[in-house]
């Protein structure tokens, strides 16, 4: 059986992996002011799962709850999120995202949108067409679900 360790040297791996965590980085910097990484991801995690509890985000987060309430707070101050009682689960808050968080989290992709489409741009089209089809296999192999 033929692994990826036979198949990807060492060298290689080191340079993926690199590429990527960089690449990821970058984007999640292209956001010009306001929210930190913390917050950007609880609220692209609220978009995601809404309708939501602070213990589901806390898990997906990989956090603390109490860390989780604090920037929850903080997400609420900024009038990014609401909070109502379940009406099931009288004990649970569901958390969604209000228009101006749904306007905000729009914002932030258009900001990595514009990044993305510049440097895009400075890559001869033999390179797009090579990048582009290399998404669905990103794409796999950043699917938890896949073996």
């Amino acid at each position: 059986m033929t692994t990826a360790a036979s198949r990807v040297s060492h060298e290689e791996l080191t340079r993926l992996r690199m590429a990527l965590g960089r690449l990821g980085r970058v984007l999640r910097q292209q956001n010009d002011e306001g929210l930190s990484y913390a917050l950007i991801s609880l609220l692209f995690n609220v978009a995601r799962n809404q309708p939501t509890t602070a213990g589901d985000l806390a898990a997906t987060e990989g956090v603390s709850p109490p860390s989780v309430t604090r920037s929850l707070n903080r997400l609420f101050e900024l009038g990014l999120i609401s909070r109502e009682q379940d009406t099931v689960d009288r004990r649970a808050t569901l958390i969604r995202l209000t228009n101006a968080g749904m306007l905000e989290r729009a914002r932030i992709l258009r900001s990595r949108e514009v990044w993305l489409s510049g440097h895009l741009d400075r890559l001869s089209p033999d390179e797009v067409t090579a990048l582009l089809h290399a998404v669905p296999v990103l794409e796999r192999l950043c699917d938890p679900e896949t073996p």
